[in-house]
């Protein structure tokens, strides 16, 4: 039986909330997977052949067919969001793992670099002292 918050009545209660007894649940659940869109005339043949809906207003009936429909939409959003939330945690996690790996060789890669500076300025430094030895040598001896 129905029974509205309010006042225990069953039914209706100008609008309010109505809660379903878990019998009346179970009946409109098996019903939803018959049939998740019942018209007008569909509803009324089922507060008809079945006793237990025999106190609830079509227009609950209706709501309440609404309403699961709603959740069942909710549902399979959250469980595709869900799919969609693992596979980009494991690509993050992916992409995290090469961005570590990209910064160790950048700074290998920098640390080579400034090797390879330094040993270069020290060569060009010993290369320009001897050139200039060897150029300031011949200009006196070649005259």
């Amino acid at each position: 039986m129905a029974m509205s918050c309010k006042d225990g009545k069953p039914g209706l209660d100008n609008g309010k909330y109505v809660r379903y007894t878990p019998e009346q649940v179970e009946a409109l659940e098996r019903l939803y997977h018959d049939c998740p869109k019942p018209s007008s005339i569909r509803r009324q043949q089922l507060i008809r052949e079945c006793p237990i809906l025999s106190n609830i207003e079509p227009k609950q009936i209706k709501v309440w067919f609404q309403n699961r429909r709603c959740r069942e939409k909710q549902r399979k959003e959250a469980s595709r969001l869900q799919a969609v939330n693992r596979k980009l945690t494991a690509m993050n996690k992916l992409l995290m793992e090469e961005n570590d790996r990209l910064q160790k060789q950048v700074s290998q890669l920098v640390y080579e670099n400034g090797y390879f500076r330094q040993h270069t300025q020290n060569a060009y430094v010993h290369c320009r002292r001897d050139f200039s030895r060897v150029s300031f040598e011949g200009y006196w001896n070649c005259c």
